[in-house]
This record gives structure tokens, C-alpha cells and sequence, in this order.
């Protein structure tokens, strides 16, 4: 029986053994991956990005470009700016220069200057958008709107966007932060504005065709005066050539027997007598 007992803990002691290497060795792999992690000498910046080192925490003002760099292993760390075009939209409710309410949708189109990546990553946290352009934006769109009215505001829809824009580059310069678009993308007026603009509208549309009807019907009196003028000239030249040529027919008689033959065929008029028999008049002999 003791021999039997032996003989189990010798089989389950190898397999005890094997169970413990294997766990060991695989938390040794884990080690030795997370050590080569945190030791890992080298960063990489992607493209679109330039990177801002820090040591510590606190950055350098060597701006990297995109590929990879060196580092120290834990003491160093690489932050990637994005330098790229940003497209952000706010919503801006304000007052156009007639008092009107109107709310706009604005779309800006930014990008951070690679030579300003450390300051706007040290002070600005990486993102201008959310701690100081949305709301510049905001106090920008008011100002410029409210020097114009709200028809205005539609209808110099790409001025008014250019002035934000303008004024913006302005005021972002100083941060590094470039603005290349804004662009107003909807006005939303009240429904009372809207109305009187369709009112408006409706009253212009039917001004202009009551002025084509009085258009077109002083045409069409011009054109019947011409008519009328162009007839009278015409009945007048018309008089005029038969009263020149009574006078000469008046005084030249044998002129109009000179047209009468001129006009003669040949031949003699035939008349038919009763009876059948037919009568030839013969010219009359002086």
C-alpha cells in the first residue's frame, strides 16, 4: 500500500512542476514586454502631425517633424500635433442692425501653424477650438451681424463671412492658430420676419408685372401709331402719284391713246347679236 502511495506522489510531482514553469515563464514574457514598452527608446510622428517633446512633463521648443525619433525611455514622451485643416460649426444667436433676431450656423476652417505647436500645446492643451476659438467665434458673428440688416445679411451672405474671417485672423495670430474659411451656412429668422419678407417679395413680384402690362401696352400703342403713320404716308404718296399723273394725261389727250394701244392685242372685241350672229366692231374712222 505504501508503495502504491509512492509511487502516485512520483507521477504528480513532474506535472505540479510543468503547471508552475509554464505560469512562471509566462509572467516573465509579460514582464519583459511591459519593460520594453516603458524602456522603448524611439516615438514616432505621423504625418500631418509634428510632435512636442516633454520631459517630465514639461515641453521643449524643438518642434519634430513626422517620422521617428529618439527619446529617453520614461523620462520622455512625444505629443502629436495635428497641423491639418479642422472643420468646426457653432451655432451663434444674435441681432442684426434692424433689431432682428437671427440665428447662424458658421463653419470655420482652421489649422495650427507648425512653429506654434509647443505654445499651443503648453497653453492650449492641443485644442484652440474648445478653451479660446469657439467662443471668439461667437462674439465675432454677433459683432459683424449687427452691422447689418437682416435682408442684408442674406443677401451679402459672402461679405459678411469674408469680415468674420478677417476679424478672426486677427485675433488668432497671436496664438498660432490660422483661419482659412468661414462660411455661413444658414440664417434662421423669425416666423413674423419671414412672413413680411414673403410679403415683400409678393408685392415686388406683382409690381413688376403690372409695370411689363403698362410696358406692353405702350408698345403695342406705338406700334399702332407707326402703323397708322406708316398708312397715311403711304395713302398720301398714293395721291400724290395720281394727281401728277391726271395732270399729265390732262395735258397730253394723245397719250392716253398711246396707252390704249399700248395695251391693245390685236384683236377686235366680238359681240354676240340676237339671233346667233356675231358683230365685229371695227374702230371708228374720222
Amino acid at each position: 500500500m505504501s508503495t502504491i502511495n509512492q509511487r502516485v506522489r512520483s507521477n504528480n510531482e513532474p506535472r505540479e512542476f510543468g503547471v508552475g514553469k509554464i505560469i512562471t515563464g509566462a509572467v516573465l514574457a509579460l514582464v519583459v514586454i511591459v519593460v520594453l514598452i516603458f524602456l522603448f527608446p524611439f516615438a514616432t510622428v505621423p504625418a500631418g502631425n509634428v510632435g512636442v517633446m516633454t520631459s517630465f512633463g514639461a515641453p521643449s521648443s524643438t518642434i519634430y517633424e513626422p517620422g521617428i525619433h529618439f527619446r529617453m525611455p520614461i523620462s520622455q514622451t512625444m505629443h502629436n500635433v495635428y497641423v491639418g485643416v479642422y472643420k468646426a460649426e457653432s451655432e451663434v444667436a444674435g441681432s442684426s442692425k434692424d433689431l432682428q433676431q437671427v440665428d447662424m450656423k458658421v463653419s470655420v476652417n482652421f489649422n495650427i501653424l507648425p512653429a506654434a505647436a509647443v505654445s499651443v500645446y503648453s497653453t492650449l492643451a492641443g485644442d484652440p477650438w474648445t478653451q479660446v476659438m469657439d467662443p471668439a467665434v461667437h462674439d465675432t458673428v454677433k459683432a459683424v451681424a449687427a452691422r447689418y440688416e437682416a435682408t442684408d445679411l442674406i443677401q451679402r451672405r459672402d461679405q459678411v463671412s469674408q469680415e468674420v474671417r478677417e476679424a478672426l485672423l486677427n485675433r488668432f495670430k497671436n496664438i498660432g492658430v490660422n483661419v482659412s474659411a468661414v462660411n455661413i451656412v444658414d440664417f434662421q429668422f423669425s416666423k413674423q420676419f419671414n412672413d413680411a419678407i414673403e410679403a415683400k417679395i409678393t408685392a415686388q413680384q406683382n409690381a413688376m408685372r403690372v409695370e411689363n402690362e403698362i410696358a406692353q401696352t405702350k408698345w403695342e400703342a406705338q406700334k399702332r401709331v407707326v402703323e397708322s403713320e406708316a398708312a397715311l404716308q403711304v395713302a398720301q404718296n398714293t395721291a400724290k402719284a395720281n394727281d401728277i399723273l391726271g395732270q399729265s394725261l390732262a395735258a397730253n389727250p394723245s397719250l392716253i391713246e398711246k396707252m390704249k394701244i399700248d395695251k391693245w392685242d390685236g384683236h377686235y372685241p366680238t359681240y354676240m347679236m340676237a339671233g346667233g350672229v356675231p358683230m365685229i366692231q371695227v374702230g371708228a374712222t374720222k
